[in-house]
C-alpha cells in the first residue's frame, strides 16, 4: 500500500492535521473505529467505501467520497480492495468552514462528498486527481479545492482558542465560579462556564480565513 501525506499551507493547517493519498490494499478491509475528536473529508477514486454509522442495521455505499464529522458513537468503516483515495484528517473544529450547512446536522451521520459540495464539482475534481501526475500534484488539487471553499465562520476563533486550552491542560480546565457578581470590566472578559451549542457556516462572508 502507498501511502503520502503532508500539513497543508496556512491558513488550512490551522483547520486540518494533513492531507493524505492511499493507494493499494490498506491492512485492515474494514475497521471499527471508536468516537473521536477528529473529522474525516475523503474524495474516492476507486470502488465504493463502505459505512454503517450510529445505529444504523445496514451498511452504505459512498462511491465519491465521504464527509464524516466527529463521531459520538463507533462506527465501521470499510475499504474497497484495492482502495484508492484522497482525504484530509481535520480538527475538530475544522470542517465548518467547507460546509453548506451547521456541522452539528452530519453528527453521526456521514454524507457523500457530492451532498456537500455539488455533483459537478465533485466530478470536476475526481476526474483532474483520476489525470494527475503522482500523489503529490492530487494532494495539490485537494489543498487547492479547499482553499478555493474556505468560508469565514462566526464563532471559530472562540471554538479554536477553547479547544487548545483544553488540549493543553489535557481536559483539566477549571470551571470557574463566584459568590458575588462580577463585573466585565473587573476581570476583562463576561463570567459564565462553556455551553453546549451549534456552530453555523452559513452566515460569513466567503473570505479566506486569516492564517494567524
Amino acid at each position: 500500500m502507498e501511502y503520502v501525506s503532508r500539513v497543508p499551507r496556512p491558513p488550512l493547517d490551522g483547520l486540518i492535521d494533513d492531507i493524505y493519498y492511499l493507494d493499494g490494499a490498506p491492512p485492515y478491509a474494514r475497521l471499527t473505529l471508536p468516537p473521536m475528536p477528529s473529522a474525516l473529508l475523503i474524495v474516492n477514486l476507486g470502488a465504493p467505501f463502505r459505512i454503517r454509522s450510529g445505529t444504523d442495521i445496514e451498511t452504505a455505499e459512498y462511491a465519491d467520497g465521504c464527509v464524516v464529522t466527529m463521531p459520538t458513537r463507533a462506527f465501521e468503516f470499510g475499504y474497497p480492495l484495492p482502495s484508492r483515495s484522497v482525504g484530509a484528517h481535520v480538527k475538530p473544529w475544522g470542517l465548518a468552514p467547507f460546509l453548506p450547512m451547521p456541522a452539528a446536522e452530519l453528527c453521526d451521520r456521514p454524507v457523500t462528498i457530492e451532498q456537500v459540495w455539488g455533483r459537478p464539482a465533485v466530478a470536476e475534481l475526481r476526474d483532474r486527481m483520476a489525470t494527475a501526475d503522482g500523489p503529490h500534484e492530487m494532494l495539490t488539487l485537494l489543498e487547492e479545492e479547499l482553499m478555493r471553499r474556505l468560508c469565514e465562520t462566526a464563532g471559530l476563533g472562540l471554538v479554536r482558542h477553547t479547544s487548545s486550552v483544553i488540549a493543553a491542560t489535557s481536559g483539566a480546565v477549571a470551571r470557574a465560579t463566584s459568590t458575588r457578581p462580577t463585573s466585565a470590566t473587573s476581570s476583562g472578559r463576561s463570567p459564565g462556564s462553556l455551553r453546549r451549542g451549534t456552530s453555523k457556516s452559513g452566515g460569513g462572508s466567503c473570505a479566506n480565513i486569516p492564517a494567524t
